[in-house]
């Protein structure tokens, strides 16, 4: 028997394209919900920084008031005995 190609090289590339095309609406589909959940997420941290702003002081602001801690605490010496010397 002799199956000619054309007819099954048809069909395979019909197959092939309405595999390749129900996969690309899934991914379209599943992308936009997705590009939904990113926008949500956004305005929710965008609302809660503008909530907690008064809270929380800056970095700046929290570096100038522990700088002398922070001295203190990472630049010392000990004598023989172990204590701390500034």
């Amino acid at each position: 028997m002799n199956i000619p190609l054309l007819p099954l090289s048809l069909s395979l590339v019909f197959a092939v394209g309405l595999v390749a095309g129900v996969y690309a609406v899934l991914l379209w589909s599943k992308l936009s919900r997705l590009e939904g959940k990113m926008d949500c997420l956004r305005t929710n941290c965008e609302d809660h920084h503008k909530e907690n702003e008064h809270r929380f002081i800056v970095k700046v602001e929290h570096e100038m008031e522990h700088q002398g801690l922070w001295e203190a605490i990472h630049h010392h010496e000990h004598d023989f005995r172990g204590r701390v010397r500034r």
